[in-house]
C-alpha cells in the first residue's frame, strides 16, 4: 500500500511526458505555418521590397501597388559582398538586385515615378529595417507595407518590434507566389534549412541579438 502513491506519481509523469511529446510533434509540424505571418492591409505610405526573393517579392509589391494600397514602391539595396568583388576581379558583372526589382516592377505596370530606391546600403534585416525608417522621415503616420518571403515574415515582425519599436506602424506581407511548402516544410532540404534559419533568427532577436546577423 505504501508504494501506491509512488506508482500514481510515475503514471502521472509518464502521461505528462507523452502529452508533451504529442504537443511537440504538432508544434514541429505547424512551425512553417506559424512563420507565415500575413497582416491585414490598409492604406499605407509605401510598399517596401525587402532584399532577396527575386522575382517574387517585386511581383507581390506590384500587385499591392495596382490594388492601390500605397502610391509608392521602395526598393532596398544590399551592400557589395565578397562574391560581388570576386566576380568583378575575374571580369564578370551582373545586374544588381535592386535594378532587377525595378525592371520587374516596371514590366508589371508600376510607373517609374512611383519607384524609389532607398540610397543606404545594408547587409542584414536589422540594418535594412532601420534604413527604411530613416528614409521614411520622422512623421510616419500611415503604415509601411514590408514585402518579404513566406518563411521570413514572422522574423521580420519580431526584428521590427525589437529594433524599431511597436510605435512605428508596419504591415508585414509575404510574396504569395514564392515557393515554400509550409505544411510539409521538413520534406525538402531547402524549406527545412529556411525554416530552421528563421527559427534561429527569431530566438536571436528575442535574446537581444547576442549573435550579430549578417544576411538579409
Amino acid at each position: 500500500m505504501r508504494n501506491k502513491p509512488v506508482r500514481k506519481f510515475r503514471w502521472f509523469l509518464s502521461i505528462s511526458f507523452l502529452l508533451l511529446c504529442v504537443a511537440a510533434v504538432f508544434a514541429f509540424r505547424d512551425l512553417g505555418q506559424w512563420l507565415m505571418l500575413d497582416e491585414p492591409l490598409r492604406a499605407s505610405k509605401a510598399i517596401v521590397i525587402m532584399g532577396g526573393g527575386i522575382p517574387f517579392r517585386a511581383m507581390e509589391a506590384a500587385e499591392l501597388y495596382k490594388s492601390k494600397w500605397a502610391g509608392e514602391v521602395w526598393i532596398t539595396q544590399g551592400k557589395v559582398d565578397s562574391a560581388d568583388l570576386a566576380m568583378a576581379r575575374i571580369g564578370i558583372t551582373q545586374g544588381s538586385e535592386d535594378n532587377t526589382n525595378q525592371l520587374i516592377l516596371e514590366k508589371l505596370g508600376v510607373p517609374p515615378g512611383a519607384i524609389h530606391l532607398i540610397p543606404e546600403r545594408v547587409q542584414n534585416t536589422v540594418a535594412e529595417e532601420k534604413a527604411v525608417v530613416r528614409y521614411s522621415g520622422s512623421s510616419l503616420q500611415a503604415p509601411l507595407i514590408l514585402v518579404t518571403s513566406k518563411y521570413h515574415a514572422r522574423r521580420l515582425r519580431v526584428i521590427w518590434d525589437k529594433a524599431i519599436g511597436k510605435g512605428v506602424p508596419l504591415i508585414v506581407r509575404y510574396a504569395s507566389e514564392e515557393p515554400y511548402d509550409a505544411s510539409r516544410w521538413w520534406s525538402n532540404s531547402g524549406d527545412a534549412l529556411s525554416t530552421f534559419k528563421e527559427l534561429f533568427g527569431i530566438l536571436n532577436a528575442q535574446a537581444g541579438f547576442p549573435i550579430e546577423p549578417r544576411d538579409r
